[in-house]
C-alpha cells in the first residue's frame, strides 16, 4: 500500500491510497519483475521521480503482471488535514481487504508516529467490527519491499487521471478497483 496526493492546482483535496493484492505463489516473481525496472544505481522505483517514458514502460510492465489493485480515492474538504484524509482512505480500504479475504497489508513506512496512526484505525476498525480480526498491517521500507513500489504507482496513476492525464491508468484499467470516497460520506 502506499498513497499518492494529486496535484492541488487541478485535484485539490484529494487523497489517493492504493493497494496491489499478490497471492503468496506470485509475490517473488512479481518482485522479480519490479527489481528489473529498477535504473542503474536506483534504491527503488518512485512514480514521482521517473520520467514520462519511464512512467508509461513501468506501467506496461505492471498491466502484464498477475496482480490487481484497489485504490481509495478521497474527495476531501478545504483545511482537511492530509492525515485525516488517509485515516478515511485507510479504514475504507481495510473494509475493501476485508471483504476480499485479504490477511496481510504491507503498507510503505513513513516516521514512526505516522505508522503508529495506521496501527490505531486499524485497531479501531478490529474494536467497532467494521474488519475481522485476521487482517493485519506492516509497514516496510520502500527500497526493501519491491512489491511496494507497484502500489506507488498505482496510486500515481491515479493521481494523474484525477488531475486529467489519464492515459496511465488506461493502460491499468481491467486491473484497476477504484473506490471514491467524499467527506460528506465519511
Amino acid at each position: 500500500m502506499d498513497e499518492s496526493e494529486p496535484d492541488p492546482r487541478t485535484a485539490p483535496h484529494t487523497y489517493v491510497l492504493a493497494v496491489t493484492l499478490v497471492a503468496a505463489t506470485e509475490l517473488e516473481p512479481v518482485r522479480q519483475a519490479m527489481l528489473a525496472l529498477r535504473a542503474p544505481g536506483q534504491r527503488k522505483l518512485h512514480w514521482h521521480t521517473e520520467s514520462a517514458r519511464r512512467r508509461a514502460a513501468i506501467v506496461d510492465r505492471i498491466a502484464s503482471l498477475p496482480i490487481r489493485h484497489v485504490a481509495v480515492v478521497r474527495d476531501g474538504l478545504p483545511g482537511e488535514q492530509p492525515e485525516r484524509r488517509r485515516r478515511k482512505c485507510l479504514a475504507r480500504m481495510a473494509w475493501e481487504l476485508d471483504q476480499r479475504g485479504v490477511t496481510r497489508l504491507v503498507a510503505e513506512s513513513r516516521e514512526a508516529k505516522q505508522n503508529g496512526r495506521d496501527l490505531a484505525v486499524f485497531g479501531y476498525l478490529r474494536a467497532n467490527g467494521t474488519v475481522g480480526s485476521t487482517l493485519r498491517i506492516f509497514h516496510q521500507p520502500g527500497p526493501c519491499e519491491p512489491a511496494l513500489w507497484i502500489a506507488d504507482c498505482v496510486a500515481g496513476a491515479v493521481s494523474a487521471a484525477r488531475s486529467g492525464k489519464a492515459d496511465h491508468l488506461s493502460t491499468l484499467r481491467d486491473t484497476v478497483t477504484a473506490v471514491r470516497i467524499t467527506a460528506d460520506s465519511g
